[in-house]
């Protein structure tokens, strides 16, 4: 194991840790539910943001998962990882979202978000190639997105993916790495 990796589980685990101590307090303390939302706020609405492409849908269903975990939390089992707890819900209330309403997503858009002090030539070089990543990941299946989302817009370990996609460690980090260099190949492809 590398230094990198070691400390990233070392962080992650003082995070779960932070988190179950926070769990507890949450039924009676507000302080402490407010405090695993500025946590969680933003990745759970990069996740939507990353499959809806839309703000208003995002921002929506981000405090659809916000509310049902608070009305939630007296079920959630302590010594589980809240935050793959807490994107269980966001899953579940995206496969809600898909049911009520199909829209078509375009990855682009994420693309268009600026970056803090960006040239413009830079932005422009940089917005060419999420271009052509949004077209290679667009034609990606359900499963394949869902891997890119919950990793990359999420940021959950792959220990947290694994158990809420009830796979292996092992498999999860596989398929990721798999689809990771796929995805390098073609966009390499594209730009010769």
């Amino acid at each position: 194991m590398t230094k990198t990796s070691q400390k990233a589980a070392q962080q992650c685990a003082l995070l779960e840790m932070a988190d179950e101590l926070l769990t507890e307090r949450a039924p009676w303390d507000p302080g402490a539910y407010a405090e695993l939302y500025d946590r969680y706020l933003n990745p759970v609405y990069r996740y939507f943001f990353l499959r809806l492409g839309s703000r208003p849908e995002a921002e929506d269903l981000t405090s659809q998962v916000f509310l049902a975990a608070l009305e939630s939390l007296p079920g959630y089992r302590q010594g589980s990882s809240f935050r793959a707890w807490l994107f269980g819900i966001a899953r579940r209330k995206l496969a809600d979202y898909y049911r009520l309403r199909w829209p078509q997503v375009s990855l682009e858009q994420v693309g268009n978000l600026p970056a803090a002090h960006e040239p413009p030539l830079a932005r422009l070089a940089r917005n060419e190639q999420l271009r052509g990543l949004a077209e290679l990941v667009a034609g990606l299946q359900d499963a394949e997105q869902e891997l890119l989302g919950l990793r990359f817009a999420a940021g959950l370990s792959f220990a947290e993916m694994a158990r809420l996609l009830k796979r292996k460690e092992s498999a999860v980090k596989m398929s990721l790495y798999r689809l990771l260099e796929r995805l390098e190949r073609q966009l390499e492809a594209k730009d010769d």
